[in-house]
Order: C-alpha cells, then structure tokens, then sequence
C-alpha cells in the first residue's frame, strides 16, 4: 500500500501505527493532522475492529484484529495517508519479548483425584494471561499426577484437563517471593450423579471438615459429614482429609424436594470463640453439577468456626449462595 501526495506533500497524520489491549471497554485515541489539511475525510477498512469518527478520533479495543484508517487530506480525495490499528490478545503483550519483565519462577505441582487423591497422570496443565487468551505456558504431569514449569513471575488462569476428568480452571500467582506445591484436584465426570463438591484449604488450619446436610424422604434430615461418610443413595463423603491442604469431597448422589445446606467445619479451632483461622485458610469450595454449571467459592474475610457456603433446592437443583460465618463446637450440630 502506497501513500499518494502528489500535489501536497506537506502534511502528516500522527501517529501512523496503533498496538493496544483488547479489554471490556471502548478505548479511545485521537490522530494528530498537521501541515496543509483542509476538511479532512476518514474511514475505516474494518469498523468492527476499529471505527473512526469526523472528529478524527480513533474507537477500538472491544474486538480482537487489525484495521486500516485511511485519512484523507480534504473532501476532494486529493492526498491519502495510512494509520495501521492493531488489538491484541493482553496475552500477546504478556509474553512479548519486549514486554516481559520480572523473575522466572519455578513451579511444581500434583494433579490428583477428587475421589482418591490418587495422582492423575498425563494431564495436560496450560498457563494463559486471561481467562480467554491463549495458553502461554503448558507441560503435561508425569503417570503419577507431577509436574513442573518455568513461568515469568504474575498471574495465570491455569487450565488443567485429562480424559474423563471436569476440566478444572482457575487463577495462580507465580510470586517469587513464595514457596510451596499447587495442587490441583480434578473432579472425574459425573455419570449419574448430581453433583460433586469439592473443597481445599491451605497450611492452616490443619483439619477443616465439610458437611451436608438434607432431606430424608421420611421428611427428616440427613448430615454426612466424617463420622457418617454415607447416607442411603443420597450423598457420600469421598474424601476426609486431617492434615491440611485437602481435598475433601462429597458427592450428591440424588436429590429429593427440601433443602440441602453445605457447610465447612475448622474443627481444629471448634472450641475458640473468637476465631479467624477459618477465615485465615485461604479455602475455597468449587461444585460441579451434572448439566456442566460449576460455581467456585472462597471463604468470607471474617471470624467464625463454621462458614455456611451455599443451600441447593431439591425441587430445582438451584444452588444458592449463603456464604455466612458462625460458631459452632459440635461438628454433629454443624449445617442443622
């Protein structure tokens, strides 16, 4: 593409290239005409990507790819210059050499087992900048679920999928300054079941229990939880971990009308009132559900023993936030 002046050479369009981020909202830039303009004319060659107004002002950044601007010297169409737009992925500026920054951090982890905590072999672990953007990173786990990967210091969202296994998803700091194993733990798919609950912790405190509580078809109530791992085709404990980290897992085997309550315990700090090390645990609970939803939760900054997380009705299967903090000494009182 060549720029034609023949009768007026003496004038410029600023600037004459544009590489931005892609985001949620609209970006704006306003092009700089000096010299010998007169009524100017602009247009765009793809106004999904980037539109530009009378004012000479530049509307992008909502749509990912490249636009050609032509501007014109006056109405007539007599002199044409070119300014080159283009939005990319924030990924592509992450991982451009010209942009990179900050240390390298090794990490290492285990893929395993919400049901066992077995490892899960040869899965595939893919790093990306943002939740749509392409993975930056990636490595596979060994055949007993480790794995290792050199990253730029920063935030990721971490994909991690093995056949027969729910793809798990969610964000990892890569912080020099911190130490320790991920440990991701994938769900297997759900065949027949409801719903699967899956909850983990950190260091501290070292056993935090998970309960269900629900209806009986006799209308009372059930409560699984580590000293009745199972309740009659309704829902059972996979997984009772008492020694940090987690997982520890339920899973919904069916559901009846009536309300079921999901709840987690600190039972190491079950008779400290007051108490922020459930608070402090840096916990999260993820549910699958058998229509594909999945809804992540992360435990309230606020002193309690017992954090209440979320309710599902039976009748509908929705599953609805609760999220609330409160005391309680008796594990076979907790979600009553």
């Amino acid at each position: 593409m060549t720029d034609t002046a023949p009768d007026y050479s003496h004038w410029e369009v600023q600037p004459r290239s544009i590489r931005l981020s892609a985001g949620e909202f609209e970006q704006r830039v306003p092009l700089s005409l000096r010299g010998d303009v007169d009524a100017p004319v602009f247009a765009s060659s793809n106004p999904e990507v980037a539109e530009i107004g009378p004012d000479g002002v530049i509307r992008c950044g909502w749509t990912i790819g490249n636009a050609v601007l032509m501007v014109w010297r006056s109405s007539a169409r007599d002199s044409l210059r070119h300014v080159l737009v283009e939005v990319r992925d924030p990924s592509w500026f992450a991982d451009h050499p010209d942009f990179a920054s900050g240390a390298t951090v090794f990490l290492s982890g285990m893929v395993v087992n919400a049901l066992n905590t077995s490892g899960v072999g040869n899965a595939l672990i893919e790093f990306r900048r943002s939740e749509t953007g392409p993975a930056a990173y990636q490595t596979f786990a060994n055949a007993y679920g480790g794995f290792e990967l050199s990253v730029p210091e920063g935030f990721y969202y971490v994909e991690v999928t093995a056949p027969g296994y729910i793809a798990w998803h969610g964000w990892v700091n890569a912080d020099p300054n911190t130490s320790g194993d991920i440990q991701i733990v994938l769900s297997p798919e759900l065949d027949g079941q409801v719903a699967r609950i899956v909850l983990q912790w950190g260091l501290n405190p070292r056993d935090l229990d998970s309960h269900l509580t629900g209806p009986t078809p006799s209308s009372g109530r059930f409560h699984v939880f580590y000293s009745h791992t199972i309740e009659n085709e309704a829902a059972e404990l996979d997984v009772d971990d008492t020694s940090s980290y987690g997982p520890e897992t339920i899973t919904i085997h069916r559901l009846i009308p009536g309300v079921y309550r999901y709840a987690v315990h600190d039972y190491t700090n079950r008779n400290a009132n007051p108490s922020t090390g459930l608070a402090q645990s840096g916990a999260s609970v993820k549910v699958f559900l058998s229509d594909g939803r999945e809804q992540t939760f992360t435990v309230p900054n606020a002193p309690g023993t017992v954090w209440t997380v979320f309710e599902i009705d039976g009748a509908t299967g929705t599953v609805t936030p609760v999220n609330a903090m409160s005391y309680q000494s008796q594990p076979a009182n907790v979600g009553m």
